[in-house]
């Protein structure tokens, strides 16, 4: 069993809407896992992601160590011209691009880079909102002592150093094996760069998938001390026996809002973190030739 290819990240830069329109092709496969962290040596606070998934259920993320386990996700292929795979940590971990070139030395790896600012509030508002964070500022939340477990850890700025995180994969794949996707112009006309993504990928075009869901995005919690009350690994594992997975989604909606979250980075930060990054993008642009600083507002022009 070979993957094709791979979509490895940034966190917080498109992942699961790529995961979700790719599914959508016909000539593509992907597993019933979104995020299967087969290749990237991370951990997570949720115990629940190392239990083994059921054939026929969806899952968001689990941590798969086993080749067995990994292989049978991919049982269903039947006409599928090709077997991808969508996980973040893939670009974070350092090992991960030398195990996928193990795997496959041909594989395509496509890379979803954001403003690594507006990348990192995202996933502090994220962990925020489902309970992993418990600074009630990003300001705070990025001073706090670091946590670097991959699930539920707090490496908000970190993430967003992409030179040596996206060299490693030059390290080891031909150029023309990797699409570099810059997160604010996919978003801009996502039919146009979908297609793109498909060209790369040998694909038939296809315009013939819902653009209009959004996927992962932020949301607020209507009461924080009821939904950490049942994220008690004790509560949560009851539950889990008792309730099926309709009702945990309702209970689930009940519990967040559908409008998104309305906090907005403040401007002082956002001027505050240019310094922490401009070295880092410029060097990726160089290795890239892309002008990001340009393309994130990074640069006084």
């Amino acid at each position: 069993m070979i993957v094709d290819f791979f979509v490895v990240g940034a966190a917080r830069s498109g992942t699961t809407s790529f995961y979700n329109y790719l599914s959508q092709h016909p000539q593509v496969f992907l597993p019933s896992v979104k995020e299967c962290n087969y290749f990237s040596d991370v951990e997570s606070m949720d115990q629940e992601v190392y239990i083994d998934p059921e054939f026929g259920k969806q899952y968001h993320m689990k941590i798969i160590n086993s080749y067995t386990v990994y292989e049978s996700l991919f049982k269903n292929v039947e006409s599928e011209k090709l077997k991808g795979e969508v996980s973040p940590s893939y670009l974070w971990d350092r090992s991960s691009a030398k195990k996928i070139w193990a795997h496959n030395k041909n594989a395509k790896i496509i890379i979803s880079l954001r403003n690594p600012i507006y990348r990192a509030y995202s996933h502090y508002l994220m962990h925020y909102n489902t309970g992993y964070e418990k600074e009630i500022s990003f300001e705070d939340a990025i001073k706090a002592k670091k946590s670097t477990i991959w699930g539920g850890g707090n490496l908000y700025l970190e993430m967003g150093l992409y030179y040596e995180q996206v060299k490693v994969y030059l390290d080891y794949f031909e150029p023309q094996n990797i699409k570099i996707v810059i997160y604010e112009d996919w978003i801009k006309d996502i039919n146009i760069q979908m297609n793109h993504i498909f060209d790369f990928l040998k694909l038939d075009v296809c315009n013939d998938f819902d653009l209009n869901k959004k996927y992962n995005q932020t949301t607020a919690i209507k009461n924080r001390k009821i939904i950490n009350f049942f994220r008690q690994r004790k509560i949560k594992k009851a539950l889990n026996r008792v309730l099926s997975d309709d009702i945990k989604d309702k209970i689930k909606k009940d519990f967040f809002s559908n409008t998104g979250s309305n906090e907005k980075l403040k401007t002082e930060t956002f001027e505050d973190l240019k310094d922490y990054y401009i070295a880092d993008i410029e060097k990726l642009e160089k290795l890239i030739k892309v002008p990001l600083l340009s393309k994130w507002q990074l640069r006084d022009d």
